[in-house]
């Protein structure tokens, strides 16, 4: 067993999952039962990093230039970061090779047999507790680690109107700083390790 290179290769959003599901482990995993050595990324770095890929991947949208590039940045520096916690994983792991049953870092293939999620059942649009706000629910789907849920103002059959939101499963499904007294549209799709799913139906909701 060793530790899989796979983020190296990853999306945006596979490394927002990544980030997440390493640093989890990193707060149980023997290897850090010391604390966290110098040079070594934090738990708390890799989930700072990955709030601000959130960010960069949510502005990208727009197909800015100067968004994407800030974007692949980010992406850079995440595997900078995963990079050095792979490193002392394998460091660790001459002395006790059981550092790498639990590490967070993904395969390089996806399990056998595993296919992207179904689509969607279920999506139910909430006013939030203030105003421009909605709160989004879907119907749980076994396997699914991250929600990619898009939001659209205006014409729902153009694609440059409908801008990502991305959040774990589990977390509520907020979202702030809507357009009030103006309809939109929300879609969601589920990501899992074989990839991203298809979208729901597009629901439509005015906020408040």
């Amino acid at each position: 067993m060793s530790i899989s290179s796979a983020y190296r290769k990853m999306t945006a959003l596979g490394l927002i999952n990544e980030l997440g599901s390493v640093a989890a482990a990193m707060e149980n995993n023997a290897a850090f039962k010391n604390g966290v050595p110098q040079g070594v990324s934090s738990a708390a770095t890799l989930l700072t990093v990955r709030e601000k890929l959130k960010y960069t991947h949510e502005a990208a949208s727009t197909h800015d230039s100067i968004k994407i590039k800030e974007r692949k940045a980010v992406e850079g520096e995440a595997v900078k970061h995963l990079d050095t916690v792979a490193a002392f994983y394998k460091l660790a792991a001459v002395n006790d090779p059981n550092v790498l049953l639990y590490t967070g870092f993904t395969p390089n293939q996806p399990r056998r047999g595993e296919l992207p999620p179904v689509i969607p059942q279920g999506l139910a649009i909430y006013q939030g507790p203030v105003l421009g706000s909605t709160a989004v629910t879907v119907n749980p789907i076994p396997g699914v680690l991250l929600w990619e849920l898009q939001v659209a103002e205006g014409d729902l059959s153009s694609e440059r109107n409908w801008r990502p939101h991305i959040f774990t499963v589990g977390d509520p499904m907020i979202l702030n700083g809507l357009t009030v007294e103006r309809e939109h549209g929300f879609r969601v799709r589920g990501h899992n390790r074989a990839g991203a799913g298809p979208w729901s139906p597009p629901v439509t909701f005015t906020p408040k």
